[in-house]
């Protein structure tokens, strides 16, 4: 058997998930026992010993963790964006992560979708991953030509921060927990969430999300993924493999929406009926003459109204809340493909695949596989 040493802070969602996608990669390898510190520990810390594990995956908060392990011969397998993509690269730390730029650009795709114009971003003054998570995000806002307002602040949220954003706003927070004190910030200065400032987190964390109120809105990270392809390329490190010194990037697999960004913030009235009438009505087989009839407007007027407000015509509106239903489906359910082509308003099997690959670039047995790991 190899023995598997694990370091991991399981407090959060994100460190509990990565676990359990570690997990399932052990329980197909067959051959692997788990190696942890002690939970508690009144002296100190307590750390895995590097005579006592064939390899390891850890959270690697500072780099000199990683020299008994070196010295030893035991490979490291780092989950942690603690330290920046250079310093990793340039330790040749072979690292699994997630992808935060791609998790702050998807946090302002997910806003801009309902209609924001107003953004801000809240989260850590130091650590890596709330900064780049910070850096996607702006960066997709101001490629938009839209300010963002920023405040880094260890665990808190300002209230007199809050307040300098215009509203309707639009907050991303780095983590649950800094989205939690996002509300608990447009509490004290008389803000209501969503219909003043909606909230969006990250990690999806449900010790926190359902604990909010209103319950938060949150981004998943693909941690289980992230653990499942740790575990993976570990197995090749201990088979003397060699790897890109570069951070392994894994995508987010999306958001879940709860009644913190329950809203659509659109200033045209005509334009938000058809919108709405979309989003209640996506899992029917609507078109775009449906939505005509429900707002009572002419095709070419409601088409040029529309764009002019969202950026996209109403036919490319009913397919992007179509496949945006299905990738939920294909996260976390297990339905076959025609039981999702049909929740979600195709016409067949062929046609959902057809429309899928269009607007993700790849086919939805591939994205399910890619979020969901080995599960």
């Amino acid at each position: 058997m190899l023995r598997i040493g694990i370091q991991l802070d399981m407090v959060g969602a994100y460190g509990r998930d990565v676990l359990r996608g570690i997990m399932q990669y052990a329980n197909r390898a067959g051959n692997w026992e788990f190696v942890m510190p002690p939970m508690y520990s009144i002296e100190r810390k307590k750390a895995v010993s590097p005579k006592a594990v064939d390899g390891i995956v850890a959270m690697i908060h500072d780099q000199r963790s990683i020299r008994p392990f070196r010295r030893a011969g035991v490979p490291v397998l780092n989950v942690a964006h603690t330290l920046d993509y250079n310093v990793l690269t340039h330790l040749h730390l072979p690292s699994v992560l997630p992808d935060d730029v791609a998790i702050g650009r998807l946090g302002y795709d997910y806003f801009r979708d309902r209609g924001f114009r107003n953004f801000g971003f809240c989260g850590h003054p130091t650590a890596a991953w709330s900064r780049t998570r910070e850096h996607g995000f702006e960066i997709a806002a101001r490629e938009a030509g839209h300010e963002c307002f920023k405040v880094h602040v260890a665990d808190d949220v300002p209230v007199d921060w809050i307040t300098t954003v215009p509203v309707p706003a639009a907050i991303m927070a780095a983590n649950d927990r800094y989205a939690w004190h996002a509300v608990d910030a447009c509490r004290n200065a008389g803000l209501r969430v969503p219909e003043n400032v909606a909230v969006l987190g990250c990690d999806n964390d449900l010790m926190l999300v359902d604990m909010v109120r209103p319950s938060l809105s949150s981004i998943k990270p693909a941690a289980f993924s992230v653990g499942y392809e740790a575990g993976r390329i570990l197995a090749e490190l201990m088979q003397g493999g060699r790897i890109s010194p570069e951070p392994h990037l894994i995508q987010p697999e999306g958001i879940v929406t709860r009644h913190s960004t329950d809203v659509l913030v659109i200033e045209d009235e005509t334009v938000a009926a058809a919108a709405r009438f979309i989003r209640e009505n996506a899992a029917r087989p609507i078109g775009v003459e449906d939505v005509l009839e429900e707002v009572a407007a002419g095709r070419r007027t409601l088409e040029r109204r529309f764009r002019e407000e969202m950026g996209r015509s109403l036919l490319d509106e009913i397919r992007r809340v179509r496949i945006e239903r299905a990738m939920q489906l294909l996260r976390d359910t297990s339905m076959d493909m025609p039981t999702i082509a049909e929740k979600c308003g195709f016409s067949s099997q062929a046609r959902f695949a057809t429309v899928f690959r269009k607007e993700s670039g790849g086919t939805p047995t591939a994205y399910r596989k890619r979020v969901r790991g080995g599960r």
